[in-house]
C-alpha cells in the first residue's frame, strides 16, 4: 500500500499490485490473482472493486474498475475475474498479463454491497456484473434466501459458485447462444418479470449494461419493489466505450 489519494477517493488506498497467477477460466473469463505490500490489511465489502491504472503509451494511464471476486488476507491475495467481452485497454492488459507483471490500483471502491436487513436477495447480472454478484452471494449467511439470474454468452461461461449453503438459492443461467447480442434487454427483462419473490422484504441487485439496468429497475418497481430496494450498477453502455475515469460514458 502506498497511501491514500486525496479528493473523492480519500477513503481508498493506492496499491502497487503484482500478478501472482493468471489463468483462463472460460472462453470469456480470465482470472488474475494479485498481491501487494500490506494487502493483508485490505478492508472491503463484497461487491466493491479495485480501479486499475492501466498503462497506455508514454506516461499515460486509463482507469478501469474490476470487482473483487475473492480476497484472502492469509495468502495476501486478491482475485479479480474479468469478462473479456469487447475490446479496450483494460481487457487488452488483462488478456496479456503474466506472473510478475505490475500495475497500480485504487480501492476498494463502490457503494453496491449486501443489504443486511432484508429477508431475501435477488441478483440479476450479465457477464460484466457476474463476478461481483457471485462474491456477494458467497458472502451471504448460510440459509439466506436468494434468487439469481445470470446472462452469459454460452453455457461454457458458467462460473462456479462457492457458497456456504445453497439449498435456499434459486439460480438460473441465461445463455445467448447467438440468438441475441450483449446489451439486448429482452432476456433479462423476461427473467425479471418471471422470477418469484419470496415472502418478506427483499433487495434486488442489478448489474449489467446501462439500458438493461434501467429497464429491469423499472420492471421491478412495477412489480412492487420500492426504489430503495433496488441497487443498480451500469458496468457498460452499449455502443460506447468506458470513459477514462472508469465509468460508462454518457450518451451524446
Amino acid at each position: 500500500m502506498v497511501g491514500r489519494p486525496g479528493g473523492p477517493l480519500a477513503d481508498a488506498a493506492l496499491w502497487q499490485l503484482e500478478v501472482t497467477d493468471a489463468i483462463s477460466l472460460t472462453p470469456s473469463f480470465r482470472r488474475l490473482v494479485l498481491t501487494a505490500p500490506g494487502i493483508d490489511g485490505l478492508k472491503y465489502l463484497p461487491g466493491q472493486d479495485l480501479m486499475l491504472r492501466v498503462p497506455l503509451s508514454g506516461d499515460r494511464v486509463v482507469n478501469r474498475r474490476y470487482t473483487i471476486r475473492r480476497f484472502d488476507s492469509v495468502e495476501r491475495a486478491v482475485t479479480i475475474d474479468v469478462s473479456l467481452h469487447g475490446a479496450g485497454p483494460g481487457t487488452d492488459w488483462i488478456s496479456a498479463a503474466r506472473t510478475g507483471d505490475r500495475i497500480d490500483a485504487i480501492g476498494p471502491r463502490g457503494k453496491v454491497t449486501l443489504r443486511p436487513d432484508v429477508d431475501w436477495h435477488l441478483f440479476l447480472a450479465d457477464e460484466t456484473g457476474l463476478p461481483g454478484a457471485l462474491a456477494m452471494l458467497e458472502a451471504l449467511p448460510a440459509g439466506s434466501a436468494a434468487r439469481a439470474v445470470f446472462e452469459i454468452d454460452t453455457a461454457a461461461d458458467e462460473l462456479q459458485l462457492d457458497a456456504p449453503q445453497t439449498e435456499h438459492l434459486d439460480l438460473r443461467w441465461i445463455t445467448r447462444d447467438g440468438q441475441t447480442v450483449p446489451g439486448d434487454s429482452g432476456p433479462m427483462a423476461e427473467a425479471a418479470a418471471g422470477v418469484e419473490f419470496p415472502n418478506g422484504v427483499g433487495h434486488a441487485y442489478v448489474a449489467a449494461e446501462a439500458g438493461v439496468v434501467r429497464g429491469v429497475t423499472r420492471l421491478l418497481t412495477e412489480r412492487g419493489l420500492r426504489s430503495e430496494q433496488i441497487s443498480g450498477k451500469a458496468y457498460w453502455r452499449r455502443g460506447l466505450p468506458n470513459a477514462e475515469h472508469g465509468e460508462p460514458t454518457k450518451e451524446g
